[in-house]
């Protein structure tokens, strides 16, 4: 046996159907448990709002008009013909009624969200905004620091020009074996 859907959402006041496969014939009957550490209770039919069908392969159960009570988790059992007079139970089917939020219920909402935006707010100031200030920072030091002093005390009025400089070497250059850098 197994029965479908695991999981299903309505509107308050919508309809919804829930089906179980049936592998062998027997009586087949609904449970609904409301409370996750309560037990399952059978739920029974209501005339004109809740319909419970069956034929030799499939059982249905079919909720008019949900409302909040029909919150829970419903299964469907089968007990057996066969010999072993046994009971099998169906993998569940949570049902979830939505309908509309109350005043209460919108403020805590809009308060969560706004309380979620100051914080992305105040993140993106600290991740962002603070390493561009310390960069900034880090420039403004560095261009201190980076004065170059080669010309310090170097009196250019004083040096020579090219026409002044005189040729220290005239002639050739005789190496030696060993000193002439292509040769090894």
């Amino acid at each position: 046996m197994w029965q479908h859907p695991r999981f299903v959402a309505k509107k308050r006041g919508s309809m919804v159907e829930i089906k179980c496969h049936l592998e062998t014939r027997g009586n087949v009957s609904w449970l609904r448990k409301q409370k996750m550490d309560s037990e399952a209770q059978i739920f029974l039919p209501e005339k004109g709002r809740i319909l419970q069908t069956q034929n030799a392969s499939e059982a249905t159960l079919i909720i008019q008009d949900v409302q909040f009570q029909d919150n829970g988790i419903y299964f469907c059992e089968q007990k057996c013909f066969n010999l072993s007079l046994r009971t099998e139970r169906g993998c569940g089917t949570e049902l979830r009624v939505m309908g509309f939020s109350t005043l209460a219920q919108l403020k805590r909402r809009n308060t969560l969200k706004d309380g979620i935006i100051m914080i992305q707010t105040l993140l993106i100031i600290l991740f962002i905004i603070v390493p561009i200030f310390l960069l900034l920072d880090k420039d403004d030091s560095k261009a201190g620091m980076e004065e170059d002093h080669t010309y310090e005390g170097l009196d250019i009025d004083q040096t020579a020009t090219y026409e002044d400089i005189v040729t220290l070497r005239t002639g050739e250059v005789k190496w030696s074996v060993g000193e002439h850098p292509g040769q090894e």
